[in-house]
């Protein structure tokens, strides 16, 4: 049976776990036609500090990150169209005219999940866990650096409609706002170009470049993607690097198994309206 409830949002422990237990429904269904169809994938960041340190989400976490290497990710989001049960939707800028990333979500229907800052954007909004795609690092280092700047463009191209609103200082407002003039699907364009140079030849480091973040612009170990194992999060076996030790390390830090000070347990996605579907309430398993 299901039920619904609009909360003006104060992000409680309660709602952070109402939260999390959607997410966890949309974790179980990722995975399921990831075994189905023999597709490689691993949790990632905060999702894999949370599987090795809490056996689950982190207490105060409110989101999921899966990342797939680029043939992967285009065979995963090319079988969802078949594959994905009716109470999901795969939100990619292909399947959605109004959405502004250069991932995909995986959306909870039913659900609302409205970000602050976000509410002008056309999209559908819902609970998601995302799925991001990673492609090869090139060698050189003139056609890196070249792949990282106009990856940062486009994303700044996709960001702007938020930017123009919600950026700290006037001058980055009205530099969005010009952005924004431009037709993001040159943005899409610019990715597509990236992932089609990238795949050229295998490398051993890959990154997302529709994600901006320290750790992207390095990049990550191939074989963090090809060595996996098996490990429990909320008592659902999922697939994680092989070498989680390295990779977490990588991420936080030699003591990423000492949370953070009390003041800094804070969710990352601050939201004005949610709505859920109580029976997601039940899917934890163990």
């Amino acid at each position: 049976m299901e039920g619904s409830m609009m909360e003006k949002l104060e992000y409680t422990p309660e709602i952070i776990r109402k939260i999390q237990l959607t997410e966890l429904s949309i974790l179980r269904e990722l995975d399921r036609i990831c075994q189905k169809c023999k597709i490689p994938y691993i949790i990632d960041s905060g999702t894999l500090l949370g599987a090795v340190r809490h056996e689950g989400f982190i207490p105060w976490d409110d989101d999921i990150d899966i990342k797939m290497l680029r043939r992967d990710y285009d065979k995963f989001c090319n079988i969802c169209k078949d594959e994905l049960g009716k109470k999901y939707f795969l939100q990619t800028y292909r399947t959605d005219k109004g959405y502004r990333w250069g991932y995909a979500r995986i959306l909870r229907k039913g659900t609302v999940f409205i970000r602050a800052g976000h509410q002008s954007l056309k999209s559908n909004t819902g609970i998601f866990i995302d799925v991001f795609p990673c492609d090869n690092m090139p060698e050189g280092k003139a056609a890196l650096f070249l792949c990282n700047v106009l990856s940062l463009v486009c994303r700044k191209m996709l960001y702007s409609e938020v930017g123009a609103k919600s950026a700290p200082f006037f001058v980055k407002r009205l530099g969005f706002a010009c952005l924004d003039l431009l037709p993001k699907e040159w943005a899409y364009y610019g990715l597509e170009k990236i992932a089609d140079y990238c795949g050229r030849k295998e490398t051993g480091k890959v990154r997302c470049y529709a994600w901006g973040s320290k750790e992207e612009t390095v990049g990550q170990k191939r074989e963090w993607f090809e060595n996996t194992c098996d490990i429990c999060f909320e008592g659902l076996m999922v697939k994680a690097p092989a070498k989680k030790e390295e990779v977490l390390t990588y991420y936080y830090g030699k003591d990423y198994m000492t949370p953070p000070p009390e003041e800094e347990r804070q969710p990352k996605h601050t939201a004005e309206y949610i709505k859920f579907v109580e029976e997601d309430e039940g899917d934890v398993c163990g």
